[in-house]
């Protein structure tokens, strides 16, 4: 098996040496690994294989698919944001939660 490589930037400069598919499944689990197996929206906790990929930024309003713009939610938390601006959906489902939001924050401003 691959070791898992520091952080999600890693896989991007080593597309190289892996096949395409081996890298892609490696940063998924860099990400959802970076943020501790937690939904960035709700804060829970959860498995490595129940927690999705969401774009904070939605590929429909032109989010592209980088570390950046990718954070870990769960199946619930990403279904229910749809293509809704995170900051909006999450102080409507969520109320006001400024440590998620300042965690979102400066995972999307690196």
């Amino acid at each position: 098996m691959t070791p898992l490589l520091p952080n999600p930037d890693y896989y991007i400069a080593n597309l190289i040496t892996m096949t395409s598919s081996e890298a892609t499944r490696l940063w998924r689990r860099a990400i959802k690994e970076s943020f501790n197996c937690t939904c960035v929206y709700c804060g829970e906790s959860y498995d490595l294989h129940d927690l999705t990929i969401d774009h904070v930024r939605p590929r429909s309003s032109g989010g592209e698919t980088i570390s950046s713009n990718c954070v870990p939610a769960c199946r619930s938390c990403n279904q229910s944001k749809g293509s809704e601006h995170w900051e909006e959906w999450m102080l409507a489902r969520f109320g006001l939660h400024p440590e998620r939001k300042q965690l979102i924050l400066n995972h999307i401003n690196g």
